[in-house]
């Protein structure tokens, strides 16, 4: 008689779940070798396996549970400056008001909305030219042209077009992972839409 093939007893025990809850005694004295436990019940192994699946769902979840409250935050925050859009008629005073609404956030330190200027070439051709916008950690360059010394990770959006540049947006965080390239950016963008309209109506 041939001896059974590894794909063959998984096959079997695949198709016949119930045999080692029907075979008791062989399951109490079934030993896997561990690499860091050492010798140790199927049943064991199970139960280690369900309390990790387990762990990890609740991770999970809370990670979802974070995400939808940023989420929840970033939606609450740029409705308010839709708003501001059409209540404010200077670049100034629409620059303050964005900068009071955005840092109500404890994840942002910092707001600016710059005109643009010969000064910002740099930073548009390196950052901005082919997305339109930046997330990520700032180098030094940016710390000084848009920031505070403790500034570690930043958003930073185009107003206009690299060829027509009308203004920049930019968030700052102490947080060096607050603003990420894989972050999603959907609210934000939708804001700077609206905001280059409306600063074309009051230049």
């Amino acid at each position: 008689m041939s001896e059974l093939t590894k794909e063959q007893v998984a096959e079997y025990l695949a198709r016949h779940p119930d045999f080692l809850i029907e075979q008791p005694e062989l399951l109490a004295q079934l030993e896997l070798h561990h690499k860091t436990q050492g010798a140790t019940s199927l049943v064991h192994i199970q139960q280690r396996q369900l309390r990790e699946h387990n762990t990890q769902l609740k991770n999970q979840i809370h990670s979802m549970s974070e995400h939808a409250k940023q989420n929840e935050l970033v939606y609450r925050l740029f409705s308010q400056c839709h708003r501001q859009l059409w209540t404010n008629y200077d670049f100034n005073t629409l620059a303050a008001n964005l900068r009071n609404i955005i840092c109500t956030s404890p994840h942002i330190s910092e707001c600016r909305l710059v005109k643009y200027n010969n000064t910002l070439d740099g930073l548009i051709e390196h950052r901005l030219s082919q997305f339109g916008h930046y997330l990520g950690r700032v180098n030094q360059q940016e710390r000084e042209l848009l920031f505070c010394e403790n500034t570690q990770s930043s958003a930073i959006y185009l107003i206009g077009c690299s060829e027509k540049p009308v203004a920049i947006l930019a968030f700052g965080s102490h947080d060096e992972n607050h603003f990420e390239p894989a972050q999603d950016n959907l609210f934000v963008l939708d804001f700077v839409h609206a905001l280059q309209l409306r600063l074309l109506e009051l230049a």
